[in-house]
């Protein structure tokens, strides 16, 4: 397939399209990457104060 430099047969090409939809999806994997990591880190957050719950609960019940 041979390139145009038109700018809007560019744009509306089938190139084009391909080219921009890798892009978009690359971008979608890496946002759904930083996505899961932070809510990792939102569980470990949680799971961390949970266990530290009950030892407060414990220290505030002895004076």
């Amino acid at each position: 397939m041979i390139a145009t430099l038109h700018p809007e047969t560019a744009k509306s090409g089938p190139v084009y399209r391909a080219a921009r939809l890798a892009l978009l999806r690359q971008q979608m994997l890496r946002h759904f990457k930083r996505t899961d990591a932070s809510a990792e880190k939102v569980e470990q957050a949680l799971a961390r104060l949970a266990e530290a719950n009950p030892l407060v609960d414990r220290l505030a019940q002895h004076p």
